[in-house]
């Protein structure tokens, strides 16, 4: 038997995996001991470190899946309480929006970044299609996350001159980084990728005309090593993160601008949704909380389970 090689997972599908190890990518199976032996409800995910022995088919084995140091992780699909981890060993999140077409969904933003905090992810934030105008609005939008110290780029993956364009810079982030891309269906993740490496020519399709949505284009999630350096994950669009193994009363730590005010309101225990004398709704009214951010807390809380 040979050594074991090092690599990594960069796609997967059922039983059948693709590592890059050795400078190529080998098609693998798992071994029994991986599958079974371990407590993980994913045993292995895109992005894992592993080890693999080559089979005389030009195959190989997964013998070993070293730990991993990060997840991005939801809730299984019909699955109540069960943990599906979408990639792992990952560094940064980056939630790509879009200012239209689709519209913009900024409850998905938040959401990203929470998952990110809980997953010892970096989050950070692509707002795409700069092309289609940036207005009043999202100029404040942009300025509120940015006052937060989040990583902020506005892009257009079509053209060039668009105003505040930062496409270049994205760029330079990307090959710094093992990066997965994420957010609604039809918001750019794929067109950004292409625009700044044809060679990937992953899939893209236009905006639904009848629902202004956007259409599936990336089927799975796989792993791209760049050629100028990094690593990069494009994922299918998410239409909803369920937010894994959080409570509701930890939401206020997940949001560092209220957290800072923690015991400065009338009750010790506050939720900072209806009481009286609270410092959180003070501070929005005030203007030094961003409104935009406490709506977002706001549903997010009632979307959490008691």
């Amino acid at each position: 038997m040979s050594e074991p090689l090092d690599g990594i997972v960069t796609r997967g599908h059922g039983n059948r995996f693709t590592v890059f190890a050795n400078g190529e990518y080998i098609s693998c199976q798992i071994r029994g001991k991986v599958k079974f032996n371990t407590e993980e409800t994913t045993p292995v995910a895109v992005g894992d470190n592993v080890k693999i022995t080559l089979t005389d088919n030009n195959e190989g084995v997964i013998e070993e899946v070293l730990p991993r140091y990060s997840v991005l992780s939801r809730q299984k699909v019909a699955q109540e309480g069960i943990e599906h981890v979408l990639a792992a060993n990952i560094d940064s999140l980056i939630v790509v929006a879009s200012i239209k077409k689709p519209a913009l969904k900024v409850g998905l933003i938040d959401r990203f970044i929470i998952a990110a905090q809980l997953g010892n992810l970096t989050p950070v934030i692509v707002l795409n299609k700069a092309d289609l105008g940036i207005d009043d609005e999202i100029k404040a939008l942009i300025e509120d996350y940015r006052k937060l110290n989040y990583k902020f780029f506005v892009t257009s993956a079509i053209d060039d001159s668009s105003d505040g364009n930062e496409i270049d810079k994205f760029h330079d982030y990307l090959i710094k980084h093992r990066s997965i891309l994420a957010g609604h269906s039809g918001v750019g993740k794929s067109t950004l990728l292409n625009r700044l490496y044809p060679g990937l020519n992953l899939k893209v399709a236009d905006i639904s005309k009848g629902t202004n949505r956007g259409r599936h284009t990336t089927s799975h999630i796989e792993l791209f090593h760049l050629p100028d350096g990094g690593f990069v994950i494009d994922s299918p669009g998410i239409k909803v993160l369920g937010l894994w193994h959080i409570e509701k009363e930890d939401l206020v730590y997940y949001y560092h601008e209220m957290e800072s005010l923690l015991g400065q309101c009338r009750f010790a225990v506050c939720t900072h949704t209806h009481e009286p004398d609270c410092a959180v709704k003070k501070a929005v009214s005030e203007g030094s909380i961003s409104k935009i951010r406490y709506q977002n807390y706001l549903q997010i809380y009632e979307s959490l389970d008691v």
